[in-house]
């Protein structure tokens, strides 16, 4: 994270970088919503509430909790193209590793 750039902003940064991989990986076609325009239409707020609920559900990411993460999005009322992230990843295990990670990255920069 650049001195200039905010924690919203490199939050949304990485954001983008996950779901341009999502769309990479999955193929645009494949996804209900394009999930890039979806996700970068979103404000450096939104993505930092969503990563402080992450980073307040730490065990979720820890147990690789699924069920859990997608109850928490819907709760929180997630974006839809966050929730289509999700889903995407989670049918497909040669992207879980990659996947956690973001989410822990999240969850990491919100709590600092």
């Amino acid at each position: 994270m650049s001195t200039e750039q905010t924690k919203g902003e490199f939050l949304k940064e990485k954001m983008l970088n996950m779901a341009r991989w999502v769309t990479q990986e999955v193929g645009a076609e494949n996804l209900p919503v394009d999930i890039i325009t979806g996700i970068d239409g979103r404000s450096a707020l939104e993505v930092t509430m969503l990563a402080g609920a992450l980073e307040a559900n730490k065990s979720l990411i820890t147990q690789r909790n699924w069920c859990g993460l997608v109850q928490l999005m819907a709760e929180k009322n997630a974006p839809s193209e966050v929730q289509e992230v999700v889903v995407a990843v989670q049918r497909r295990e040669a992207m879980h590793s990659k996947f956690w990670r973001y989410i822990e990255l999240f969850a990491d920069v919100s709590a600092q």
